[in-house]
């Protein structure tokens, strides 16, 4: 996408252009199955001028700086987020989930529906892209002190990447910042980095940048966007004439052939279609109307005869370390020998006296 699509349809041009990335993400793997599950995260800020439009999917993020305030304009398609919005855990434990990587949306998939932002571009704004190898090891107190303390792109850019090596990053740590400045650059080449630049790199002496910085004669009133960080109504201009045109794309890899290997590497208790108590390979969460679990032992003992916190427990989806843990949980909480916690007494009525006097031999719960 790097040619001016019309005023009126930005939007559009940026839906079609994502539309046809993850086509060709699917095509790629028609051709070759071995690369299932390969996909993409996509953040990406087209800036007339103006105003920012705004493209995402995935965890990759976008933050803004304006006037010392420091703000996520982003919000992660991940399993954890999703878990924050329901109340069900704090952003805290989201940090130290071991779940956090584990993505809903994505390029690659069979359908996609990123979200889209209109953002108003003031004179003094500070814009970041970055990779979850950033916002990982590094705090978001700690990027908005680096944003607001670096004299230029450049040096915040240089700043974050070492911040996040030192502290161990995990992944690949991507960094892009712009900043709206009221003086027109002129015109300035593109910068390709990231996995985007390796065929371009073998074929020729191009220089990847470590940052980006660019601007626009960003015509504003200077009052910014609302403080609840939704999109503001995009005005029409009036005989407004376009000067540069910035584009800044971020295409971020998460190494989808190495997601679906991970997921195959986690294990829960859970209740099985048949109502019984059941180890699962995967999470306990549906992608895109799919289960993201495959189940691989099937006790005989249903949900209904654990107590009701266990069962509880096992609607969720209890968290094993490995295939080995699943097998011991599993024996755990169906032990029909007597003093198992985990399982009602089935001699027992609901107000705790014996229906039957079994034997001092017999076990009460398979009765």
């Amino acid at each position: 996408l790097d040619e001016p699509p019309p005023e009126e349809s930005v939007a559009d041009e940026l839906a079609d252009t994502v539309a046809e990335a993850n086509r060709a993400i699917r095509r790629m793997v028609a051709d070759d199955p071995n690369k299932e599950g390969m996909g993409t995260t996509l953040t990406a800020l087209w800036f007339d001028g103006e105003w920012f439009n705004m493209v995402h999917i995935g965890d990759s993020r976008a933050y803004r700086m304006r006037e010392g305030g420091f703000e996520q304009i982003t919000v992660d398609d991940t399993y954890v987020q999703m878990l924050v919005d329901e109340g069900r855990i704090t952003a805290e434990e989201a940090e130290r989930h071991p779940q956090r990587s584990l993505l809903l949306r994505a390029l690659g998939a069979s359908e996609v529906e990123p979200a889209f932002q209109t953002l108003k571009g003031v004179v003094g704004d500070r814009l970041l892209l970055c990779s979850d190898g950033l916002t990982g090891p590094v705090s978001d107190a700690d990027i908005a002190l680096t944003l607001q303390s670096a004299a230029t792109p450049a040096e915040a850019v240089e700043s974050l990447v070492s911040q996040a090596l030192e502290a161990g990053a995990p992944d690949n740590v991507t960094v892009l910042i712009a900043d709206v400045v009221e003086d027109d650059p002129g015109e300035q080449a593109p910068i390709i980095a990231g996995a985007a630049a390796d065929a371009r790199l073998a074929e020729s002496d191009t220089a990847v940048l470590p940052a980006l910085k660019r601007g626009d004669d960003a015509e504003s009133d200077g009052e910014p966007d609302g403080a609840d960080g939704e999109a503001e109504p995009k005005p029409k201009r009036r005989g407004r004439v376009w000067r540069t045109l910035l584009v800044v794309v971020i295409v971020l890899a998460m190494a989808a052939g190495g997601g679906l290997w991970w997921l195959r590497t986690q294990y829960f208790i859970g209740v099985s279609d048949g109502g019984n108590i059941s180890v699962f390979r995967g999470v306990p969460v549906e992608v895109a109307g799919v289960e993201a679990a495959w189940l691989e032992i099937e006790s005989e003992r249903p949900v209904e005869d654990a107590v009701e916190e266990v069962r509880q427990d096992l609607e969720d989806g209890i968290d094993a370390d490995s295939m080995e843990d699943a097998q011991s949980e599993l024996a755990e909480l169906t032990d029909s020998s007597s003093g198992n916690e985990n399982l009602l007494d089935l001699c027992s009525s609901g107000d705790g006296a014996a229906d039957t006097q079994p034997a001092a031999s017999t076990d009460c719960r398979d009765t």
